[in-house]
């Protein structure tokens, strides 16, 4: 599987430069923006999209004393990017619904899901680092954002970096397409949409 660097590269080739970087910490303009982007649009990915190679299922650990209003407090995965589903025994709850049988916050020191169940299990999106777990799917899409993210800044071509936020919103279509047909939590379509509208603004922007 690519290197972190070779995932940059590949990112820079869709800018149409000769340019490639060997380390994402060279004082190169290329580097400082593909290292300025790179964390945060890998994250972002992996919370957009029901992945399988970062989805964990877990019981949550009892830790730490819940408010007067509340029986039990769990630590919440310190990993998590974005929770998608949590079981309560019989009950269960998906990304999208109210909050009305749980709340997650944090006392200063951590954070915690506090609720009346002395059970608790959770299915959520990892933060994953470690390139060698990305999936081919995946590292296209995040070549794809990353290259979109910082082309105005690297090339001052606007038309090229309208393009290219064109070509990533249909690569994660298409790996939001092929999750779904592995069980995508019902109603995240609809939200994946609604987060690339958002997320437009944010990768048109000049990468300062």
């Amino acid at each position: 599987m690519p290197a972190d660097t070779d995932i940059a590269n590949m990112a820079l080739s869709r800018l149409g430069t000769r340019a490639t970087i060997a380390d994402l910490s060279e004082n190169s303009t290329e580097a400082r923006q593909i290292k300025l982007w790179y964390a945060t649009v890998r994250d972002d990915l992996q919370s957009l999209v029901d992945w399988n190679f970062n989805r964990v299922s877990q019981a949550l650990a009892s830790l730490g004393t819940p408010p007067s209003r509340w029986a039990s407090s769990y630590a919440y995965p310190s990993d998590c990017l974005k929770m998608r589903r949590l079981d309560f025994g019989t009950a269960s709850w998906v990304a999208g619904d109210p909050a009305s049988d749980f709340e997650i916050a944090s006392d200063g020191s951590g954070t915690f899901l506090y609720c009346n169940e002395d059970r608790v299990s959770a299915v959520y999106a990892q933060r994953v680092t470690d390139p060698a777990r990305f999936t081919p799917g995946f590292v296209l899409a995040l070549v794809d954002c990353l290259a979109a993210a910082v082309a105005h800044a690297i090339t001052q071509k606007a038309d090229l970096a309208e393009m290219l936020l064109r070509r990533a919103q249909e690569r994660i279509e298409r790996a939001r397409a092929d999750s779904a047909n592995e069980g995508i939590a019902e109603g995240d379509a609809e939200r994946l949409a609604q987060s690339l509208v958002v997320r437009d603004f944010d990768w048109m922007g000049d990468g300062t």
